[in-house]
């Protein structure tokens, strides 16, 4: 009796495993799936990026195409698959502007980088940090810096001069001029609530 009850719950449990490898395989299958269909639309549009999740698709593509024809493609093709249940976003986007953003979140990282390093060898800039900002084509692009100090310190002002003297010094760089590409920008620096202290 003891064996047939041990062979029983061996039974069950081999059942239990296999199932979940299963379940396992057809969730890789399904993002594979998905994976070649975001490919195949690539390769059909001028898509700038995508991404998603287990329900959801999202897409960037230039706006020299329609998003509403590129959404009703890639549903279609969910659907000639059998993958029911995915919310699909399509934008279109300037690629002028695109491309403005990407330079801007690189300068970004880099000021981030800067402070960062800084904080680590001599810290007179702990906790200053940058925060990314709306990038417009018409607009001049801010470089906003968060700092821990408040705007009340009698110091603040000497402060963020001497932060805003070290960004600049590092956008007048020559990899920085060519990231840059001429673009208008100020620098902005906060104080620890968020406020300006200098512009």
């Amino acid at each position: 009796m003891k064996r047939i009850r041990a062979y029983l719950i061996f039974i069950c449990m081999a059942l239990l495993l296999s199932s979940c490898q299963v379940s396992k395989a057809d969730v890789k299958d399904r993002h594979e799936i998905v994976g070649d269909i975001l490919e195949n639309i690539s390769n059909q549009y001028p898509v700038i990026n995508y991404t998603g999740d287990a329900h959801n698709i999202w897409m960037d593509v230039e706006d020299t195409v329609q998003a509403s024809e590129v959404k009703k493609k890639i549903q279609q093709q969910l659907k000639e698959k059998g993958l029911n249940g995915y919310k699909v976003s399509v934008r279109a986007r300037d690629i002028k502007q695109v491309e403005k953003e990407h330079r801007w979140s690189l300068l970004d990282s880099y000021i981030f980088e800067k402070f960062r390093k800084e904080e680590k060898d001599e810290k007179k800039y702990k906790d200053v940090t940058t925060k990314l900002t709306d990038i417009t084509l018409e607009d001049p692009a801010t470089v906003a810096i968060s700092t821990p100090i408040v705007s009340s310190d009698p110091k603040a002002k000497e402060y963020a001069e001497q932060i805003k003297k070290e960004v600049e010094a590092l956008l007048q760089s020559k990899k920085m001029k060519k990231l840059i590409e001429g673009d208008a920008y100020n620098i902005v620096v906060y104080d620890e609530k968020d406020q300006v202290i200098m512009n």
